[in-house]
């Protein structure tokens, strides 16, 4: 069995699996923006396919920059990946106590 090793960079792991990492980092953020959205659900909280589906659009966004981040420190892979996922299954909670924090300042 063949090991891959030399796949230290997203540029190593782009090259290898024929698919532009932003592709990548930004699927694996909008898995980790799904998997919360439907954590809250099985938790309780109802569902909502338009709010599942902007869920999405969201964490894809914040997961990318999580992970180009990531690649701005020189991390080796997959740190930038997870850090896509982890920006992705935050990154609305995250971005929506910014916001409301931002109303109360200018109330």
């Amino acid at each position: 069995m063949a090991t891959h090793s030399h796949i230290t960079t997203f540029t190593d792991m782009e090259k290898f699996l024929h698919i532009p990492i932003e592709i990548i980092s930004v699927v694996t953020a909008i898995f980790g923006g799904c998997a919360r959205y439907l954590n809250d659900f099985v938790n309780g909280k109802p569902f909502s396919m338009s709010v599942f589906i902007a869920s999405a659009f969201v964490a894809g966004f914040s997961g990318y920059m999580f992970a180009l981040f990531g690649e701005s420190l020189n991390l080796p892979l997959p740190m930038p990946n997870i850090m896509a996922g982890v920006g992705g299954f935050f990154g609305e909670r995250t971005m929506k106590l910014i916001l409301e924090y931002v109303a109360k300042k200018t109330d």
